[in-house]
C-alpha cells in the first residue's frame, strides 16, 4: 500500500540498489583456470541469472570444463604413429572415453543451468522446419 501525502526530501534521497551490479562471486576452492571459466559464464548472462543456488552447480561446470580443456590438449598433442601399438591405442582410447565423459557432464550441468543454445532460443522465433518463411539475409521485396 502506497504512502499518503507529499514525499520528504530525505525519502527521496536514499540509495537505491537499482542498477548496481551483483554478480556472484566465485568460490575460494576453485583453481585459477577455473575461476576465470567461472567469470566468464558468469559475465555472459545477466547480472541476476546466477543466484547462490546455482554456485555448487556453477562450480562444477567450471571443473568439468578445465579438466576437459587439459585431456583435449592431452589428444591434440597425442602423436599418430602412437597409434601403432598397444599402449598408444589404449591411451588414445582412454583419452577419448575421460573427454567424452566430461562432456556429458558438462552438458548435463549446462541444461540444468539453462545454459544451451537451445534454452536460449525461443520457438516461436525460430525458422519453421523445411525451410520455409524469410532468412536473416534476404532482402524484403514487398
Amino acid at each position: 500500500m502506497a504512502t499518503r501525502g507529499r514525499k520528504s526530501v530525505a525519502s527521496m534521497t536514499v540509495a537505491s540498489t537499482v542498477g548496481v551490479d551483483n554478480r556472484l562471486a566465485p568460490p575460494r576452492n576453485l583453481t585459477p583456470a577455473q575461476k576465470a571459466e567461472w567469470v566468464q559464464v558468469v559475465n555472459a548472462r545477466p547480472a541476476d541469472w546466477f543466484g547462490p543456488e546455482h554456485a555448487a552447480m556453477l562450480a562444477q561446470y567450471c571443473r568439468h570444463k578445465v579438466q576437459a580443456d587439459l585431456i583435449a590438449q592431452q589428444l591434440e598433442d597425442f602423436q599418430p604413429e602412437w597409434l601403432l601399438e598397444d599402449e598408444g591405442l589404449k591411451r588414445f582410447d582412454k583419452l577419448g572415453g575421460m573427454l567424452e565423459r566430461e562432456t556429458r557432464a558438462m552438458n548435463a550441468l549446462l541444461r540444468s543451468m539453462r545454459l544451451t543454445q537451445q534454452s536460449l532460443l525461443r520457438a516461436d522465433k525460430a525458422v519453421p522446419a523445411g525451410g520455409k518463411g524469410r532468412k536473416p539475409w534476404q532482402q524484403n521485396d514487398d
